[in-house]
């Protein structure tokens, strides 16, 4: 009972006590942030400089016991013993002496630090002085959950939502002291929030939206809580997600031509699709797997790209691009379209007139051909080809284009061939597949044959008929013709191979020697004009004729001549060159052609040249020429200062001057003296020079040995006066055949201006001399065939050296009673360029003139 009464009194005391100290001590509000310091205050200021504090203690007046002791009883203020409750502050206090008033700081406030504190300063004079604290630790909310109309808790994102779509959220705040307040901002902005309590010191707030539009993506939506001024809020921010359909679709250059066989990339864009849109590409209803997408940065514009190769057969061909939002399988896919307008190169086709045989067009028949043609863009220009040339429009040459027609009048071989016709747009030119337009025609002669041939007696000679025909299968007939009579040849000597055909001939006797002609025959006919083949007896060439020097240089020169006739047989030529004192050859150059190059040369020297041409049968006469070469160039020497000497100084007198011009006087006149008598002497040699002709010899003329040698020379040829070795390169070297008739002198035929007569060239022959010995007038008898004259001469004896077989074909004659005195060799005009001239009644000797040996010269 007594304890009790003690214990009951106590407490009234404390009671008392505090309620006193209440009253006298005063006291400081301190608010404090729970996780932050708070500094206590505590006033241990002196008025006497000799007074000094000796200790300080803090209390808690929920606890009896000191807290925190600054003691300084024994020693200096400043290095004064301080203590903390391990049970309270423990190390998060400490005393701050320094500050006025002095404070007692406390780290990391916890929410168990709030209550009362009082601070007991006691001095070493003055009276013990006590202050108090109220500390408020304020606590901050610890935490907030978001939840959705579908009770969802919400984190970052809130969605997706649709256009048009409403939501709302709640936003629910525990812990802390005092209670927390709530609010939502939407982009930084705040809104109206109404709050709700919630048990446990909680709140609610809620947020409503919508309904939503575009402009509301990626809104976002932030709830924030706090309990006080300086507490940190605590928040969580929201970001709205919604999903878009696509607003466009595009295909880009759309409606616009293109070219078949090429590639192109075609594009297509989508906008406004949230997520980006997924872009498909079809064609007439078929989908197009190829396609490449690409996204730009903002995510908002979806690129497809499709790699095509049209061709002509998509024109027409609906392309279709479509767009959707895959997370929006409910609303259908925008679509852009494309109608395909492809363009190509003309596609050409060549037919020939509907009423024409391909296989039986016969030379100088006409021929119609079409182009039929595809296009787009259509073609702005038509083209007929001939085998890849251009054919133009040309009446005279029966050609005629209109149109997409062409009309070939009166074909001919060389109107076969391949025809194309070219049609032109803006895409190209294209070309159609060849037409082969096939001409059939008889046969005929090819050109470029050998017309001469060069035989000796007793010599096979292999003959060959080269003839163009279509079709080629053809049938040959040859004949011989001479000055006698004109006979078909066999068979057995005959032999084909597809358009060519070979006689296999030998001459045995000078009767032998003629013409043969070769026939053709195909289904379209006979071979008109035949082909013409002379058998003369084989010889040696002619002589080379205009030679000239070429290119010369110090240590060679160049020599170009023409070739003269070859003598039935191939020849080559050979160019000699010669020291002119001693003979000597320098130089020994042979070609297939007069085309020569001699080398190895010493510069600035003059050399005797010689061209001839040879055969099988031997040389021909030789073409002589002076060609030489360049003189170097002048050296001229450095000059030696170190051979100078002195010399004295030179001045020419008048007596000298005299003296020296009189010498250059006499001189003069003495070197114009000697020209006068070279020039005498040079009139008065005699000098034989060849008989003016206006033109070059030709070699294809037959030639006729004169009486004087001067008469063989080349007219080409200017004779030397000094070198009598040059005139030995004049001497000609015919070959005879039958001499004409005594008394007679040849006329020397000229053909195109060529002088002289072509050796061992002609076709007709002489027939046998009669059989009696009396003299009487040639007689003609003329037989055409084929364009042949053949004429005999029954008058003409044979040579003297007939039967030897030197002497083959003649050389030319006299043969009266032909119409207007001419007479005239057998061999047409077409298959032989050069022909004697024919004897003329000036020109034949008269009948009783005495007979002269011929003068032949061998092979």
């Amino acid at each position: 009972m007594g304890s009790k009464w003690i214990t009951n009194n106590t407490e009234k005391y404390l009671s008392y006590l505090a309620y006193l100290l209440d009253k006298i001590v005063p006291m400081t509000q301190v608010v404090a942030v729970a996780g932050e310091p708070v500094y206590l205050p505590c006033d241990i200021a002196t008025q006497d400089e000799e007074d000094a504090v000796l200790l300080v203690l803090w209390y808690r007046e929920d606890l009896g016991t000191p807290i925190y002791s600054v003691d300084a009883r024994e020693r200096d203020f400043g290095v004064a013993e301080r203590w903390s409750d391990e049970s309270v502050f423990a190390s998060r206090a400490y005393f701050l002496p320094e500050r006025r008033p002095a404070e007692l700081g406390v780290d990391r406030v916890k929410a168990s630090d709030q209550g009362v504190y009082r601070c007991r300063v006691d001095f070493k004079q003055a009276q013990t002085r006590n202050s108090r604290v109220n500390l408020t630790v304020v606590v901050p909310p610890n935490k907030m959950v978001i939840t959705d109309d579908k009770g969802d808790v919400k984190q970052a994102i809130v969605g997706p939502y649709i256009e048009g779509d409403t939501f709302t959220l709640k936003c629910d705040v525990t812990g802390g002291r005092p209670r927390p307040w709530v609010k939502w901002f939407r982009d930084e902005v705040e809104t109206d929030t109404p709050a709700t309590p919630l048990s446990g010191n909680g709140v609610r707030g809620v947020l409503r939206v919508g309904p939503l539009t575009r402009l509301d993506v990626r809104a976002a939506f932030t709830c924030r809580a706090s309990n006080h001024a300086r507490a940190h809020p605590i928040e969580t921010t929201l970001t709205l997600d919604m999903n878009f359909p696509p607003l466009t679709v595009h295909i880009l250059g759309s409606n616009q031509p293109l070219s078949a066989s090429r590639r192109y990339d075609l594009l297509c864009q989508s906008s406004g699709s949230r997520p980006p849109a997924s872009i498909t590409w079809w064609k007439n209803g078929h989908r197009i797997n190829n396609a490449k997408e690409t996204l730009s940065t903002d995510g908002n514009t979806t690129t497809s790209t499709v790699s095509l190769q049209l061709t002509k057969s998509d024109a027409g061909a609906k392309l279709a691009c479509r767009a959707s939002n895959p997370q929006m399988p409910s609303v259908p896919a925008l679509e852009d379209d494309w109608t395909l307008d492809i363009q190509y190169v003309p596609e050409t086709v060549v037919r020939l007139g509907t009423n024409l045989d391909p296989t039986n067009i016969r030379e100088g028949s006409d021929v119609y051909f079409d182009c039929n043609i595809k296009a787009h863009p259509y073609v702005y220009k038509v083209e007929w080809r001939h085998n890849g040339k251009t054919l133009l429009h040309n009446v005279g040459q029966g050609i005629i284009i209109s149109n997409q027609s062409l009309v070939l009048q009166g074909v001919g071989r060389k109107t076969a061939g391949n025809y194309t016709c070219v049609g032109f747009n803006a895409e190209g030119d294209g070309e159609s597949k060849p037409f082969s337009l096939n001409v059939l025609y008889a046969p005929t002669c090819r050109s470029s044959q050998q017309r001469v041939h060069g035989v000796a007696k007793q010599e096979r000679a292999h003959i060959t008929c080269h003839v163009d025909a279509n079709p080629p299968e053809v049938t040959f007939r040859w004949t011989f013709n001479n000055t006698a009579n004109s006979n078909e040849v066999s068979d057995t000597y005959v032999s084909r191979a597809g358009t060519s055909s070979t006689v296999t001939y030998t001459p045995h006797t000078e009767m032998d020697y003629g013409t043969l002609l070769c026939w053709a025959r195909n289904r379209i006919g006979q071979q008109r004009v035949p082909c013409v083949y002379h058998i003369i007896a084989a010889g040696r060439p002619d002589q080379v004729h205009n030679c000239t020097v070429v290119n010369a240089s110090l240590t060679s020169f160049g020599v170009r001549c023409s070739e003269g006739f070859n003598g039935g047989m191939p020849q080559s030529f050979l160019l000699e060159v010669r020291e002119i004192v001693t003979q000597e050859i320098v130089a020994n150059v042979s070609s297939a052609v007069p085309r020569f190059t001699a080398v190895g040369l010493n510069p600035g020297r003059t050399y005797a040249a010689a061209v001839l041409a040879y055969n099988a049968k031997g040389r021909g006469d030789p073409y002589p020429l002076r060609a030489g070469t360049l003189r170097p160039p002048e050296k001229h020497h450095v000059h030696d200062k170190s051979l100078d000497l002195p010399r004295t100084a030179f001045q020419m007198s008048a007596s000298m001057s005299v003296a020296v011009g009189g010498g250059i006087i006499l001189m003069v006149v003495l070197i114009l003296f000697m020209i006068a008598v070279k020039q005498r002497c040079a009139k008065r040699k005699p000098r034989s020079a060849p008989p003016p002709s206006s033109q070059p010899a030709s070699p294809d003329k037959l030639r006729e040995k004169e009486d004087s040698e001067s008469d063989d020379r080349n007219p080409d040829i200017i004779p030397s006066d000094t070198d009598q070795m040059q005139m030995d390169y004049y001497r000609q070297q015919q070959v005879s055949t039958i001499s004409p008739p005594l008394g007679s002198r040849g006329p020397r035929g000229s053909v195109a201006g060529v002088r002289g007569g072509l050796p061992a060239y002609c076709p007709l022959r002489t027939a046998p001399p009669p059989t009696h010995g009396n003299m009487h007038e040639p007689t003609i008898e003329e037989g055409y065939s084929y364009g042949v004259l053949f004429v005999q001469n029954a008058g003409i004896p044979p040579p003297a050296r007939f039967a030897s077989g030197s002497c083959t074909l003649p050389r030319g004659g006299s043969v009266t009673g032909t119409p207007g005195g001419e007479a005239r060799c057998g061999i047409p005009l077409q298959h032989l360029r050069t022909l004697p001239r024919p004897a003329t009644a000036a020109t034949a000797a008269p009948p009783n003139a005495p007979r002269v040996p011929p003068r032949d010269t061998p092979l």
